[in-house]
């Protein structure tokens, strides 16, 4: 036999599956780095993560891939996305797969770190699961613009490393089981929810989702931006970044500048070419966003009930519909970025629809939106490994009561 053979079959294998779908084709794949169980469990001990929470059980190797994605349905030219793939490094057969959306970014730049939701990544793949990490459309090293919390970009770019992760398991000889695993914080949230109603409605013959987690996600788009409107923000460039969202899709060829006050139309629109953080653009603008808003643009937007901006809000809303699978929606109470009553209003949407597998968890009354974060990953893991290996939903008493002394120990 050939020595080459098997390489040639696994080859022609991934053109195959790839021809399959028009997007999702696996364009490239690197190592990009590798963590030790030492290395792992130095990290967590060193950031006080009992044991009993989470603890390094194997190593991963961290990958970085670009695949084929669409900008948008009614312009499907294949544009290149990229995300990266944490594998265990040892444990290569029956993997669950996890899909994690992560928060808000707005520079395309991304580092391989161990902190913020990278190292929520790691601890889901010392423990087994492969982890899918989509940077979106725009960011990374893909191509295009973001589009911020829109809800088709979000979950087609989700899908379509979904796919690309399958066809690397051809090339690096892993093998994942049937099950299917979706979470996300804040605008991950928003992307995960985005995710799952997307494959329930158009792609369940390829995918069967076992369980959800968003996690503090603006899941009503609409009301985020217009409870919001006259209060002052530690971060009001979320909503310059909607404004160009909803011009790059409704308005092409466009400059959002046109809805922007002097001098903010010439300032603002530079700070979203994905080279500028999110304190820079930040720090131009006023606290209360809306007053870098032209008064046409306001007042179409309150008193037209036909306007652009608010059906576009609306259209990437993601609570109205009833799932199938699983979910679990975490929340805090005190979250200063993203209005709880999100969760809440999905939850008694979702359930008057006819659900009847959709479970709010409240992950704290005193945390402000980053603190959150952290439990409700804890809270997520719980719910996850119960669908994947039995057990109590809520996660094992012992956990539970570990978690609630934690909460004591965290400032507000």
């Amino acid at each position: 036999m050939n020595k080459h053979f098997p390489l040639i079959l696994a080859f022609c294998t991934l053109c195959i599956s790839s021809s399959v779908h028009a997007t999702g084709k696996l364009l490239s794949y690197q190592l990009v780095k590798s963590y030790t169980t030492a290395e792992l469990a130095d990290f967590w001990r060193k950031n006080h993560v009992p044991k009993m929470i989470i603890s390094a059980k194997d190593s991963v190797d961290v990958y970085e891939i670009t695949y084929e994605t669409q900008f948008m349905e009614c312009n499907p030219q294949p544009v290149i996305a990229s995300g990266l793939f944490f594998l265990p490094h040892h444990k290569r057969t029956n993997l669950p797969l996890l899909c994690y959306d992560h928060g808000t970014e707005i520079r395309r730049e991304r580092e391989i770190t161990m902190n913020g939701e990278q190292t929520l990544c790691l601890g889901f793949a010392t423990d087994g699961y492969a982890v899918a990490f989509p940077d979106y459309v725009g960011l990374g090293i893909g191509e295009k613009d973001q589009l911020y919390l829109n809800a088709e970009s979000e979950a087609r770019s989700s899908v379509d490393m979904l796919r690309a992760v399958k066809d690397l398991s051809i090339i690096l000889s892993y093998n994942l089981n049937d099950k299917l695993f979706i979470t996300g914080y804040s605008q991950g949230g928003h992307a995960a929810m985005a995710t799952h109603k997307l494959i329930q409605e158009k792609f369940g013959d390829e995918f069967q989702v076992t369980a959800s987690s968003p996690m503090s996600g603006p899941y009503d788009v609409y009301f985020t931006v217009d409870n919001g409107k006259d209060r002052e923000y530690t971060y009001p460039g979320f909503l310059m970044m909607l404004v160009k969202s909803y011009y790059d899709t409704k308005k092409p060829g466009v400059n959002m500048k046109e809805a922007l006050k002097a001098p903010y139309d010439s300032i603002i629109p530079p700070l979203l070419d994905g080279c500028s953080s999110l304190s820079q653009l930040d720090q131009y603008l006023p606290s209360i966003p809306y007053k870098a808003l032209t008064d046409e643009f306001v007042n179409d937007y309150l008193h037209n009930p036909n306007s652009g901006f608010k059906q576009y809000l609306k259209e990437n809303s993601v609570y109205n519909w009833k799932p199938e699978a699983p979910m679990q929606l975490c929340y805090c109470n005190s979250d200063e970025e993203v209005n709880y009553q999100n969760s809440l209003t999905a939850y008694e949407t979702m359930t008057k629809n006819g659900s009847t597998n959709v479970k709010l968890r409240m992950s704290g009354k005193k945390f402000k939106h980053v603190n959150c974060a952290l439990f409700a990953a804890v809270y997520t893991k719980m719910f996850f490994d119960a669908h994947l290996k039995g057990g109590n939903k809520n996660g094992p008493l012992m956990k539970r009561m570990l978690i609630d002394i934690g909460k004591l120990a965290v400032k507000p």
